[in-house]
């Protein structure tokens, strides 16, 4: 059975928007153990042209991952189910394109040189993870890729955020593989300091 804390999780990132703002902050964090996002964007988006297109789901206020890959040239259509979350990023990086919307009832159309998941995918139950990679990974141009964080093992953990219960879901990484690989991914680092981060090939002209 699920944890309450589950379901919980959009509306307690409603509820302590502004909260939330302040403690992620605006800047990448580096070399703080495996959350180097400075090196993890580097190799996310090794290789694209300029104005690649980039999908963030659970975007939240669109600072800083959004930020960053505005800054480097992309385009970035970010989506976040917590309303007052898409209006900071609406209205402090006006380049993007914010949109409210739970990613386990609908996604952007059409597909993206980046698809990136960071630090959202794994608030959702291993049961919701399930059915949403493999839509994911169909968002993933050739060439593309697809980029998460997750955790260690198939399970549930109920952590602890300004006084409320902070809920986190996981499968186990061979099931996180396979699904990779089931979409047409090829997996280039496998959980490795709980980071996923899988690529399409690119086609060969006939």
């Amino acid at each position: 059975m699920n944890h309450p804390a589950a379901d919980r999780i959009i509306g307690l990132y409603q509820d302590k928007a502004a909260d939330w703002i302040r403690d992620r902050g605006a800047a990448l964090r580096q070399h703080e153990g495996d959350w180097d996002e400075v090196a993890w964007l580097d190799r996310f988006t090794a290789d694209w042209p300029p104005g690649a297109r980039v999908l963030d789901v659970g975007c939240g206020s669109g600072w800083p991952m959004g930020a960053a890959l505005l800054e480097r040239g992309f385009k970035v259509i970010g989506q976040d189910a917590a309303p007052d979350l898409i209006v900071h990023a609406r209205a402090t990086l006006p380049s993007g394109d914010w949109r409210i919307g739970d990613m386990r009832e609908a996604l952007p159309e059409g597909v993206f040189h980046g698809v990136l998941a960071w630090h959202s995918l794994f608030h959702l139950t291993p049961e919701a993870q399930t059915l949403l990679l493999p839509a994911l990974a169909a968002r993933v141009a050739d060439g593309g890729r697809l980029m998460f964080t997750a955790g260690p093992a198939h399970g549930e953990a109920i952590g602890e955020w300004r006084g409320e219960p902070l809920y986190h879901g996981s499968l186990a990484p061979e099931v996180y593989n396979s699904l990779l690989i089931e979409a047409g991914l090829t997996v280039e680092n496998s959980g490795d300091n709980g980071v996923w981060l899988a690529r399409r090939a690119i086609l060969s002209a006939k």
